[in-house]
């Protein structure tokens, strides 16, 4: 258990074995999930379930990880990273079933598909924070391509601009926790790209490439048919899910 367990675990190489298997295990999933959208539409309040009891034994493991194994850092432990806040709304809407809230965890959970393509300070997929990332990314991207089949769902501009206005609130917080406790809050710390532009312009810059990667992920979600039966309202009804604004 140590392996699982330990805080020193090296970070996975971009495309390494790791990587790979990361990708593969969530396109998989997706393609099933668009294979067998009748059974996805009959199996709705099952799944459902099932997305949010992986969801919440992945927070609870996650953050019970970080109290007691790695040790608490208030400049990175805290919820603020963009995959849990990601997380907690698609939990949110899990259980509430309002579209407002998928659409904002749809937008803000575009980044866990640039995650997926360009890890970062990931850990291997055989210790439990490597876990805990592809579940959680996982989630993110399943849950509204499983609200797509079984509901019909799919993203408006309305909720895009509602989304980016949260964005822009929640990016405030984190330069606010950034700077309060030295912390890494959307990789403004240890960046991705780009690592020599002055932190303002550096601030500008991903506020503009988040509207930017918001309406691809429009552009891209709303290009791809969806396919609803006569029954699939009817499944989400029952199951607590329906089509609330």
């Amino acid at each position: 258990m140590n392996s699982f367990l330990d805080p020193r675990a090296p970070y996975i190489p971009l495309f390494g074995t790791d990587h790979l298997l990361a990708l593969g295990t969530v396109l998989s999933a997706v393609a099933l999930l668009l294979a067998f959208r009748r059974q996805v539409r009959d199996l709705a309040p099952v799944l459902r379930w099932g997305f949010l009891i992986l969801a919440l034994v992945q927070q609870v493991a996650l953050y019970s990880y970080q109290a007691f194994v790695a040790g608490w850092d208030w400049g990175d432990s805290l919820p603020l990273h963009i995959s849990r806040v990601t997380t907690l709304i698609l939990m949110a809407y899990l259980i509430t079933g309002r579209r407002a809230v998928l659409e904002v965890g749809f937008y803000f959970g575009l980044y866990a598909y640039a995650t997926f393509i360009y890890p970062q300070r990931i850990q291997p997929m055989d210790h439990l924070m490597g876990w805990s990332f592809l579940v959680s990314h996982a989630v993110t991207i399943l849950v509204p391509v499983f609200a797509g089949i079984a509901d019909g769902w799919r993203p408006t501009v309305r909720g895009l601009w509602r989304s980016y206005a949260w964005f822009l609130a929640y990016f405030g917080v984190v330069l606010g926790v950034n700077a309060l406790t030295d912390g890494n809050y959307f990789y403004l710390k240890f960046r991705p790209f780009l690592q020599t532009l002055p932190d303002p312009l550096y601030w500008l810059a991903a506020c503009a490439a988040t509207l930017a990667l918001m309406w691809i992920g429009y552009a891209v979600a709303r290009s791809i048919p969806v396919q609803r039966g006569v029954q699939g309202a009817e499944v989400i009804a029952r199951s607590g899910l329906s089509a609330r604004p």
